[in-house]
């Protein structure tokens, strides 16, 4: 069985750099096709590796310090698995060191959020609130086009 593995990352104690947590609350309450799995996460990890080359399609969600555009799409390929200085990983990396543990990486694509404001709040803007929304509707048309 094919499976999709949608991961959203951000700190939402950090404004709209959380903005990715309100986008998986919203795939989760409009329902994800069969055989998808969500995460969420402060940060990419390590860790998500084995997840990562179990899956078929992956499509990890973040936020870009930025007004607009609102959404923007981007395919992933993997990168030097390189050993981090911490459990944080960028995620090219991921699906790298995916690779190169497990011998496989799936069809990756990068969805990034506008977040432009970051400030120590647990507060999205209005415009990383309209973002999200859009958001969910993009990793929506990409799961689908599996």
């Amino acid at each position: 069985m094919d499976t999709s593995l949608v991961i959203c990352v951000g700190n939402v104690a950090r404004g709209d750099d959380g903005v990715a947590h309100r986008v998986a609350r919203l795939l989760d309450d409009a329902g994800l096709p069969d055989g998808t799995v969500l995460l969420t996460a402060v940060d990419l990890d390590v860790a998500m590796a084995e997840d990562v080359a179990a899956a078929s399609r992956l499509v990890i969600v973040d936020a870009m310090r930025r007004a607009e555009p609102a959404v923007t799409t981007s395919p992933l390929t993997p990168g030097p698995a390189t050993r981090p200085t911490g459990h944080a990983i960028d995620a090219a990396s991921l699906l790298g060191i995916a690779q190169a543990l497990y011998g496989e990486a799936p069809r990756a694509t990068l969805v990034t959020v506008a977040a432009p404001s970051m400030a120590h709040t647990e507060q999205l803007s209005e415009c990383a609130t309209a973002a999200s929304d859009e958001a969910a509707v993009v990793v929506r048309m990409l799961l689908a086009e599996d």
